[in-house]
């Protein structure tokens, strides 16, 4: 496989979430969900004819507290609750099927698959390749660079966004190596991180183009409004958290996938013996 083409990186969770509130209450053959499956291999399938990568490699979410969630007790809170059963034992199922392909499908407890997209674009980076990280988390604009592009699906895989550098500067006004500083600055309600009161995105990435960095922010904290530097000088702790948090790790002790078509056979027929007979066939037409 030529070395020139790039790693597919997914961020498995997003698709598969994206799957399940796009198909809704589709069956298998004897009547158990399988829209999240379903629609997460046929995202796949269509990225691999998309995008034309050496290999694909998926991340998934351990779905355990970690570090983020000792420092900052209301990182993610709102999405606590009951969990949705049909939701759940799709996602416990989904890193096998992956895995029927000959995919690499890794979760890393307790981190989320952010971080196994980081580090493996890390990774990437550092043996001179290129990657493509498929997600429709922002977050991930942190991570491009010349040799990393965030792909952002917006109507499934048959239309997206390439972000590259100036991408991320002509979006937030920010490069990509600022975009968690960003994050702690303006706050991010997805992930239910508050932000310096009164600091938007805009002002966010004024303070950032003029000061650098956070921490440059908050030692010139002083020459802004009495408002603003009041904000930031009361929060500068809270907001070194903000940061640590939304920066993804690039150091898991995981390997650079190899490269690798996917088994199309083999994941066919794992999809059939799960009870979906039509996309098995469709995979299985691959394979001939």
């Amino acid at each position: 496989m030529a070395r020139t083409r790039p790693l597919l990186i997914v961020d498995g969770d997003a698709l598969a979430h994206r799957a399940y509130y796009a198909l809704g209450h589709v069956t298998s053959r004897d009547g158990r969900p399988v829209g999240l499956l379903q629609g997460t291999i046929s995202m796949l399938a269509g990225a691999w004819d998309a995008f034309a990568p050496r290999a694909i490699a998926v991340a998934i979410d351990s779905r355990e507290a970690s570090e983020r969630h000792e420092l900052v007790p209301v990182y993610q809170a709102q999405r606590a609750g009951e969990p949705d059963d049909d939701l759940v034992a799709q996602l416990d199922a989904l890193p096998d099927l992956i895995r029927a392909f000959g995919i690499p499908a890794v979760s890393v407890p307790p981190w989320e698959a952010d971080d196994v997209c980081a580090t493996w674009a890390t990774l990437e980076e550092a043996a001179k390749g290129t990657a493509l990280v498929l997600t429709h988390d922002r977050d991930a604009y942190q991570l491009v660079s010349r040799r990393v592009t965030v792909v952002r699906p917006v109507s499934g895989v048959s239309e997206v966004e390439h972000v590259d550098p100036a991408g991320v500067e002509e979006r937030y006004g920010v490069t990509p190596a600022q975009v968690p500083d960003l994050i702690a600055l303006r706050g991010d309600p997805s992930d239910n991180i508050p932000g310096a009161r009164g600091i938007g995105a805009k002002t966010a990435a004024e303070l950032l183009r003029a000061h650098g960095d956070l921490e440059g922010v908050i030692a010139n904290a002083d020459g802004l409004s009495p408002a603003r530097a009041r904000s930031i000088a009361e929060s500068a702790d809270d907001l070194r958290l903000y940061r640590r948090i939304a920066t993804m790790r690039r150091d898991l002790p995981i390997d650079r996938p190899p490269d690798a078509e996917p088994d199309w056979a083999a994941g066919a027929e794992a999809c059939d013996a799960a009870g979906m007979g039509r996309l098995a066939v469709r995979i299985a037409a691959r394979a001939d």
